[in-house]
């Protein structure tokens, strides 16, 4: 995971920008994932929004074990996401 950041106004750039919106593994219904671009983003119920890139990314390939790995991850520089 690279360029992590944390947006507060991603319902305002989701009416701006054309983001993809992926199904949501099982276990994981707090959260949406959307890709756009080279960047996926998670957001939770919380309106805070975890956007990252990966260098390989392949957004036809992404499984949710990516998913539930990039939500441990977050979840350890951000334990309150």
């Amino acid at each position: 995971m690279n360029n992590i950041s944390v947006l507060t106004d991603f319902e305002a750039l989701t009416n701006t920008s054309n983001f993809r919106k992926l199904d949501t593994p099982e276990g994981l219904e707090k959260y949406s994932i959307y890709f756009g671009g080279n960047f996926v983003f998670i957001s939770n119920t919380g309106n805070r929004t975890i956007r990252f890139s990966l260098g390989d990314l392949n957004s036809g390939a992404i499984s949710a074990e990516d998913i539930h790995g990039w939500l441990k991850r977050i979840h350890q520089l951000y334990p309150n996401f």
